[in-house]
This record gives structure tokens, sequence and C-alpha cells, in this order.
């Protein structure tokens, strides 16, 4: 072998050691930028590596936690009972492996970091998240430390936040909110004045369970002879015009007794709570948005969203009954579109295990855009349980490098458990759902409108689509002192924290 050549290999050991070395990364790990990565998916394969429906997730690294040992310290966590499906907020009580692949998951994440740590677990389930919020108060108020974190809904832990008994993200030392394991647009709407009240990562399966989604019979669209819907998303085509002309499309009096009852077949099956918002904010609508100063400004006085009124009530309202409603009880719709007695059923992705032993092939889509010109599919994510440190916590230190590491770790093996183990192989029934799972996971946003200031404006505005009215016009300007009081003083109270 010449010179020549031997130096060429030594070049190329080099430049692929460099490029090894780079791409393990340091300080965030796989990922350190702000920007979300395009999903929770593997790398490619590379010959010799595992098949395809082997990969393992990425690896994430929080590099900048500090080695610590914390003494065997008991960290008590206060949460709701686990729910229908299992998963809640933060689940601590996994004492062992038992094959379930999801269970399993948390286990050896809680593992990893009590081990690293030297830290124990203990979790402490309330008889709901409400009782979560009567042990919080009264904690707070006898000035106790009686846990480290307390799972709340979102509206509680934004008022327990303004009122300065939440320990709010930037006293947290060791949470980088910039990192790939947190929910960026959804957290960029919780700011007052540049500052970060609460933060969701992907330790809170509760929120990407409770994203807005559409499932679809596929056998419908098959016999129907409709279009692939998944190519309506890829082509950017997937809009609500279309939505709401297939669901009428597919509504048909089976029985032939001239009313539209269970026993039908219906475009639409979903309850009120679960179908009506997602129609705003998966066209990227706010009712709350920023002003100049990063403060949160009303903006719902905005004909986009009268428009969006009269669409929903054109066609769920006006004409044939192409709307199956489940009232406040999700399951009743779930056993309709199970029955093969509806088209499309909307609900957060929580549902899809209910759908396990149907027997026609489903598919899953985002919510559909306002229309093709819109820049992305938004998912309406804005309702999972959090969890909260109390301000008598007495070492912050300590909980924020816990709650990092619970962030970081969740990112390595309870989403992918939930996402690609879960969703993609035990309970959706075809591979185009990861494409959609993805576009899911990338679009999650909110509208504090449905959150925070929910009993102000959303409450209402699902109440007058219930009613079957289209007049939100007279709605926001009966309450719009109420509302814009609402928010001003949120404003001043996160002000008045002096930070």
């Amino acid at each position: 072998m010449n010179i020549i050549n031997i130096i060429k290999k030594l070049l190329l050991v080099l430049v692929m050691s460099a490029v090894l070395i780079f791409s393990s990364g340091c300080g965030g790990g796989e990922n350190t930028g702000g920007a979300e990565p395009e999903g929770p998916a593997a790398p490619e394969n590379e010959p010799g590596a595992e098949p395809e429906a082997e990969k393992k997730p990425l690896h994430y690294a929080a590099d900048y936690l500090p080695s610590a040992d914390y003494g065997g310290y008991e960290f008590r966590v206060v949460t709701p009972p686990n729910g229908s499906y299992n998963i809640i907020s933060l689940e601590i009580q996994v004492e062992e492996e038992t094959g379930d692949t999801l269970p399993d998951a948390i286990y050896k994440r809680n593992r990893i970091i009590e081990e690293k740590y030297n830290i124990n677990f203990k979790g402490t389930v309330q008889s709901d998240v409400w009782a979560c919020l009567s042990v919080f108060q009264r904690s707070v108020r006898a000035d106790s430390d009686d846990f480290d974190l307390c799972t709340l809904l979102p509206r509680d832990a934004w008022a327990r936040a303004l009122e300065g008994t939440v320990v709010p993200v930037h006293k947290l030392p060791y949470l980088d909110i910039t990192q790939p394991w947190y929910a960026h647009d959804v957290n960029s709407q919780i700011s007052i004045a540049g500052k970060y009240f609460l933060a969701y990562s992907d330790e809170c399966l509760n929120m990407f369970e409770v994203t807005s989604c559409v499932m679809v019979n596929k056998d419908l669209v098959k016999n129907l002879g409709f279009e692939d819907m998944y190519k309506l998303v890829g082509e950017n085509k997937w809009t609500v015009d279309r939505f709401f002309a297939y669901a009428k499309d597919a509504t048909a009096d089976l029985d032939g007794d001239g009313e539209m009852t269970g026993a039908d077949r219906y475009g639409i099956v979903a309850i009120d709570s679960e179908l009506f918002p997602p129609f705003w904010v998966s066209s990227g609508f706010k009712n709350v948005s920023k002003d100049k100063d990063d403060l949160h400004v009303f903006t719902g006085q905005n004909e986009k969203i009268y428009g969006i009124f009269d669409k929903i009530y054109e066609n769920l309202y006006a004409g044939t009954k192409i709307y199956y409603s489940g009232n406040t009880d999700v399951t009743i719709s779930a056993v309709q579109f199970a029955g093969g007695l509806g088209l499309f059923h909307v609900d957060g992705l929580k549902s899809i295990p209910q759908l396990r032993e149907m027997e026609a092939d489903f598919g899953i889509l985002p919510f559909p855009k306002y229309d093709e010109q819109q820049e992305k599919y938004y998912s309406p994510s804005g309702r999972g349980w959090i969890n909260c440190v109390p301000v008598t916590s007495p070492d912050l230190g300590r909980t924020s490098v816990i709650m990092e590491s619970l962030a970081v770790e969740s990112k390595n093996y309870t989403l992918p458990a939930y996402i690609e183990i879960m969703l993609r192989t035990k309970f959706a029934r075809d591979n185009e759902s990861e494409e959609m799972l993805e576009i899911i996971y990338n679009g999650r946003t909110v509208d504090l409108g449905e959150t925070f200031y929910w009993p102000v404006i959303g409450s209402s505005y699902e109440l007058l689509l219930t009613g079957k009215s289209r007049d939100l016009a007279s709605l926001i300007e009966k309450n719009i002192d109420k509302i814009n009081k609402t928010i001003s003083e949120a404003n001043e109270a996160a002000l008045a924290l002096g930070f």
C-alpha cells in the first residue's frame, strides 16, 4: 500500500471519528437546541443495525445536571388515581416489571433516577385531582413540607401560581425548558412578561393523552368511495370543509324510520367538549394572545372565529343531523364508533385504547386545518394535568434535578413506549398512523381561553354551541368586561410577584 492510500485511510478514520464525537453531543444530549425534534422517532438503521421493528429510541441526556447523592431521600408525589387507561401525569407506583410495555418503561425510568441520585419515589394517591388540590392548599396554608410535587388541573395550577403558592419555573434552577423534552408551543403561551410559571414536559403523558385527534373508520372510507385521508393530510388538503363534507356523505338513516337515532350511522361521533373547541384551536386561532410586552390580551372579537362558529352551526344544526353526541360520556360515542356507526370519532388520543376490540380498521388523523393556506396542523393540547412544586419546598435544587431527570428519562423511555409501542403496534391498525401521530405530536398547541381562562371564555363558548346558537358576537359583547377584567387581574398578579 503506498503512502497516499495510507494517508487517505487515516483521513477517513479521523473524519468518521469526528462525526461520531459530534453526533454523541454534549450539554443537552442528542438534541441540545431549543427547537422541537421532528417527533419521537428513532435514528435511521445502518447495515447490521437492529431491524425496523426493534429500533431503540434516541438517547437524550441532560448533562448539565449535577452529580448528587441525596442519601436515600424519599421524593414524595401527590397524584390522582390511575385513569381509565392506566396513565396519569406522573406514575410512581410501579414496583416491578410485569412484561406490559408502558408500566415497564415507567419502572425503568424511575429506577434509573432512583439509583443515579440515591432517592426513593413515594406516591400518595388521592381520590381525584380535586382532592389533590385540597391537599396542596392545606399543606401550603400550614407552611408544611408534606410533598415535593403535586398533580393539579392546569387552571388550578395557574391560579395557585399567580397567588404565589406554586414555585414558578424560573425559580427551579435545573429546569431548562428550551430542551427537546418540553412542549415549546404550549409552554410559550403560559409566560407573562417573559416569565414562565408552569412548563409541560414529556413526563406529562396525560397532556399527550388529551391532545385532540380524529379517528376514522377506514372500512367506511373504502366502502363509501372516499379519498385516502392520509393522502389529504400529506397534501395539506385535510380541511374543516372536507371534514364536514365527508361527514355529511357518510350519514345514513340505516333503519329507514325517517329519524336519526342510535341505530343509524353518523358522520361524527363525539362529545361537545371534545368536538367544539378544537375547531378554533386547530385553525390557529387563540382567544387569548400576547401583546408586545408579553402580557395576555383577549383577541376573541375577530371575524375568523365568528366564521368558525357559523361553519359549526351550519354543518351540525342547520340540516341533516350528522353528529351523534355522547353528551358528557365519551364512552357512548366511542361505542357508537366501534360499532361501525360513525365515520369520524373526535376525542383525545386517550380514547384509542378503547377501540382495541373494534373489528373495522380505523386510522388516526390530526384535527383538520381551517383551509389549505394554513401553515401547519395544530393539535389542541391544553388540558393535561401538571405537576407543581409548593413554595414550602425546602430544597428547590434537589426538586428541580429530579423533575428534569423525570422529563429527560420520560423522553427516553415512557414517551417512546406510549407512542412507538402502545399506539403504533398494539392499538393503531396501520403504518400511516405513525406519521399522523408525529404530526399531532409536533403540532401541539393551546388556547388559554380553553384552559386557564376557561371559566370566563371556553365554558360559555361551549354552552353557546351546545344550545345550538351561533351568536358569538352577542355573547362576547355581554361578557367582554368580565373577560378583560379577569385577564387584567392575571397580568397584574404576575407582575406583582416581583420577578
